[in-house]
């Protein structure tokens, strides 16, 4: 028998709307009933992990990559033509740009932590 074999049980008596909100949340976060009772009973008193906004994460995603775009562009150019002043303004202001994301990225976790 594995170390982790679920053999102990706990009688939970509920109204039948209790159990329908059990179900429909399990469902909802694609555990079992079990797995949701249990993990709820366990952590209850922890501090919840939050999430940042969804739309935010993509839309610095969305803009990690359109930077990373012009970023790369920027380094090409400079290993085919070598650094005049345009091409060393577009790579600092793609590195700018960037740099700016990624604190952006960096607040909103930081934020989530509190």
């Amino acid at each position: 028998m594995r170390g982790n074999a679920k053999t102990a049980h706990i009688n939970v008596r509920m109204t039948e709307e209790e159990r329908a909100a059990i179900m429909a949340r399990s469902s909802a976060f694609g555990m079992t009933p079990s797995a949701l009772m249990r993990e709820s009973a366990l952590r209850i008193g922890e501090k919840p992990a939050r999430v940042a906004d969804e739309a935010t994460l993509r839309q610095i995603l969305y803009q990690l990559k359109k930077e990373g775009g012009n970023l790369n562009q920027a380094c090409h150019a400079l290993n085919a033509y070598g650094s005049d002043a345009q091409t060393s303004q577009q790579l600092a202001d793609a590195v700018r740009l960037v740099s700016n994301t990624a604190s952006q990225l960096s607040a909103l976790l930081s934020k989530a932590r509190e």
